[in-house]
């Protein structure tokens, strides 16, 4: 008897133990592929190393799109056509969008003193309502909100958050980053 109540503990300890390493594990793993997950969308694998593949790249045209804004105007491409373009692709599940607003403000400001427009769409389930949407609305000229399908990030290709890209006036993308720091290029002029 003594022999099975020993064996019985040693068994309960083993999968107390196996237990406890497999939920280190899952939380690991799961807050890995979160991190990486929620700055990702669309096709293709999360990036190990290297920089992420925003999904535009500079010489690219900006795609036909139509979008309703928060405040219920009609935004389109051609609106944004003819003048420097700057297009912001925000998450409400990316903590890096919400840290990226105060330096894109800044980038946004340089492109309406300089005749342009501005562009920030927000994804997520309620982002029309969202803080984020409300913080954008003194930044950009046109704020549109998206549900997880994001019409308008899919026209553009968009595959990670936060994203930016910077247009010509000539519609051909000059400039574009997950983050902002890719932005600084914008000095090239796009070829017509």
């Amino acid at each position: 008897m003594e022999y099975l109540v020993a064996g019985v503990v040693l068994v309960a300890v083993l999968t107390a133990l196996n237990l406890t390493l497999t939920m280190a594990l899952t939380r690991r793993w799961r807050a890995r592929v979160s991190a990486a997950a929620g700055r990702h969308h669309g096709p293709g694998p999360v990036p190990v190393h290297g920089e992420p593949d925003l999904g535009i790249a500079p010489g690219d045209r900006m795609p036909g799109f139509t979008a309703t804004t928060v405040g219920g105007a009609t935004v389109t491409g051609d609106d944004l056509a003819g003048r420097p373009a700057l297009v912001a692709f925000l998450s409400l599940d990316c903590s890096a969008c919400d840290d990226s607003v105060p330096e894109f403000a800044e980038h946004a400001r340089r492109v309406r003193e300089a005749g342009g427009q501005v562009l920030a769409t927000v994804v997520g389930v309620d982002a029309a309502g969202s803080e984020l949407a409300a913080r954008l609305a003194g930044v950009a000229d046109h704020v549109v909100a998206e549900l997880l399908d994001a019409p308008v990030g899919s026209a553009f290709g968009i595959r990670f958050y936060p994203g930016f890209a910077h247009y010509g006036p000539d519609g051909v993308a000059t400039a574009a980053s997950v983050g902002l720091r890719g932005l600084d290029a914008t000095a090239r002029p796009s070829a017509s």
